[in-house]
């Protein structure tokens, strides 16, 4: 098998980091990106003890020059991308309670810049080096049954009341943005598609979460795999 060079957005912890870890584990080369540097380093270091090929680069997908830096390193040391998996993500709303006419436009905004701006940012940056990849290039976007409108307007789906708007507004966009980026991205042999890993126990799931971050991070790493 040959080693995919496969970059995950937000990897230095929870979903992301363990996304990281189970891919490395196949053999493959993962690189931890990551806006804290000191924690994506750690990150790395830590797989890397474990006998893994991870590496970090300082990531920030709000900032398209962070963005710019990285896909620059990254072509410098590798020339290509196999596999982008975006995952970094934020929903601040779950923690406070906010209800949805209740939702500053600042919290609004901040929510997109990550969840949906970052994602095309990044995916955008990527591009050039997805289309050198020797193989049918991937991009996973780790997106949520909360950007589902037909799941969140079903009175009998046990996600029915989870009413943050700005995170479930940002996974429909980021949904979209997939099935777009899909059909026009066919041509050039790169597969576009939007994964839920479900409710995670990790620090934005909470513990209530049903699901281990293990079984969270196989579903993405099952698809980032896919030929």
């Amino acid at each position: 098998m040959t080693a995919k060079i496969i970059l995950i957005t937000g990897a230095n912890k929870g979903i992301g980091y363990e996304t990281a870890r189970q891919l490395a584990s196949y053999g493959h080369i993962v690189l931890i990106g990551a806006r804290d540097s000191q924690r994506g380093e750690a990150a790395a270091a830590t797989l890397r003890a474990e006998g893994f090929e991870a590496y970090f680069v300082p990531l920030d997908v709000t900032d398209e020059a962070s963005i710019q830096k990285a896909v620059a390193a990254i072509a410098d040391r590798w020339g290509k991308i196999d596999v982008l998996v975006n995952n970094a993500g934020v929903d601040y709303e779950f923690s406070l309670g906010t209800r949805p006419s209740d939702l500053e436009m600042s919290m609004f905004r901040d929510t997109f810049e990550v969840n949906v701006f970052g994602v095309f940012a990044t995916t955008k940056q990527c591009l050039p080096l997805l289309k050198r990849s020797s193989e049918a290039a991937q991009i996973v976007n780790v997106a949520s049954t909360l950007g589902s409108l037909t799941s969140l307007s079903d009175p009998n789906n046990p996600f029915y009341g989870v009413n943050t708007l700005a995170y479930n507004t940002s996974k429909s966009a980021v949904n979209a943005m997939t099935v777009s980026l899909s059909k026009d991205l066919a041509s050039e042999k790169i597969s576009v598609n939007s994964i839920c890993p479900g409710w995670v126990q990790t620090e934005m799931g909470s513990a209530a979460a049903p699901r281990t971050v293990e079984q969270g991070a196989s579903v993405i790493v099952k698809l980032a795999m896919m030929d």
